[in-house]
């Protein structure tokens, strides 16, 4: 019921539309999915505009800037990551598929008119990007006629096909690059648990797998009761720690804890670099520790640091562990949740910046080189707020890090 109209006239259209109301020829729902394909189609054609706007804006400030000034490219990267609540990686990543897909008229075009989704463009942008402009319209052309109902997995798949056949020796590259970005990184969960990903060639990743599958089948065989995921999981960890499941990690872990947890109330604790978990799993880890280092943070009732006990003594660093901590291990620019990887004057030191707890901040390394280019100013607010501008004026401020509690204690019964 929503197919005729323009994508400006579609929220209007469907706010106004009364759902309560059946007709009798529709069935229960028709309105509502009508209304969801609308708004879907609504939301394809300003990630387009979104993307022409972004790479318009690269252009425009590749033209004022002049050369040997500062990087236009990052810059825009982190000013449109910050104005859409993103990292400044996430910026680079969406300031390459809007180039990308710029030569690509047809693509864009499909989807501004919501014949296909944004990841299916992305998947598109992303299998061809090592083409010159005039090779990623010649792919562009090809792969029209089977834009209706690509989904992103095929697209992925078409493209690498497609780029093989106009450019081999891009492919090739490509592919070259690709096997070197290689990697293993963590993402903390709820309920004390997290996901470990590895990205590497296919056929190690592969071989990684099934090697894991085939001894947990064989465990299993001959009565091992726990399910094929824990052992493939503990497998693993046994293979890549050398010590069996039942002890604990030769590292040094963080377990942040409420003061009052020493009078034996029932506060969360946190563990660092992962988040949240309860006390009695922060327990259990003590109590299995074996040869791991536990350095204990105590925060107060407002959640402020307020004291460190350790079983290992190492004062060098420790105001850099100490900002770490407060801020979470997360990148303080607004919008990054990248892990902070480096301590940051807020106020730089060559502008009479104190290296202090107050004037410093943790940061990803991104962010470090944003902050560093021109027409880019960090000021701290009086609260522990962090106020970032941008080359275009706008201004974007980070709240004081939130404070060490999962939950907000309440009185009562």
């Amino acid at each position: 019921m929503f197919e005729d109209l323009a994508p400006e006239e579609v929220l209007a259209a469907v706010a106004s539309t009364d759902y309560s109301v059946i007709e009798p020829i529709d069935l229960t729902g028709v309105k509502r999915i009508d209304a969801i394909r609308a708004l879907e189609r609504l939301v394809r054609a300003a990630q387009a505009q979104l993307a022409e706007q972004t790479a318009a804006l690269l252009a425009d400030r590749r033209r004022d800037t002049p050369f040997g000034l500062g990087d236009p490219f990052l810059s825009v990267a982190a000013e449109v990551a910050m104005a859409r609540g993103m990292s400044p990686s996430s910026g680079v990543a969406l300031l390459n598929v809007a180039t990308g897909l710029r030569p690509m008229v047809n693509v864009r075009t499909a989807l501004t008119n919501g014949v296909i989704s944004e990841a299916t463009m992305r998947a598109i942008v992303r299998e061809s990007d090592t083409l010159d402009p005039a090779a990623a319209a010649d792919l562009d052309a090809a792969i029209a006629d089977h834009l209706p109902g690509l989904t992103p997995r095929k697209a992925a798949e078409l493209t690498r096909s497609l780029v093989v056949t106009i450019d081999m020796e891009a492919a090739a590259e490509r592919e070259k690059t690709e096997r070197q970005n290689q990697y293993v990184t963590y993402f903390g969960e709820a309920h004390g648990m997290g996901t470990l990903i590895a990205r590497g060639p296919a056929e190690q990743l592969l071989l990684i797998r099934d090697s894991l599958q085939k001894h947990a089948d064989t465990l299993r065989t001959k009565g091992d009761p726990r399910d094929r995921g824990q052992i493939m999981l503990n497998s693993l960890y046994e293979r890549a720690t050398g010590q069996v499941v039942l002890d604990g990690p030769d590292v040094h872990l963080d377990i942040l804890l409420p003061i009052e947890a020493l009078n034996g109330q029932a506060v969360a604790a946190e563990l660092g670099g992962h988040g949240p978990i309860t006390p009695h799993l922060a327990a259990q880890l003590v109590d299995h520790a074996g040869q791991t280092w536990y350095r204990r943070l105590f925060t107060d009732p407002t959640g402020t640091l307020v004291g460190l006990d350790t079983r290992k003594r190492c004062f060098t660093g420790l105001l850099a562990k100490w900002i770490h901590t407060r801020d979470h291990q997360r990148c303080s620019q607004p919008g990054c949740e990248c892990r902070s990887r480096e301590i940051d004057h807020i106020t730089p030191h060559r502008h009479g910046g104190p290296t202090t707890q107050t004037n410093g901040q943790g940061v990803c390394r991104l962010s470090n080189l944003v902050k560093e280019l021109p027409g880019w100013q960090v000021e701290p607010g009086d609260g522990g707020e962090v106020t970032w501008t941008t080359p275009t004026g706008h201004t974007y401020t980070s709240p004081p890090p939130r404070a060490h509690r999962s939950s907000a204690r309440h009185s009562g019964p």
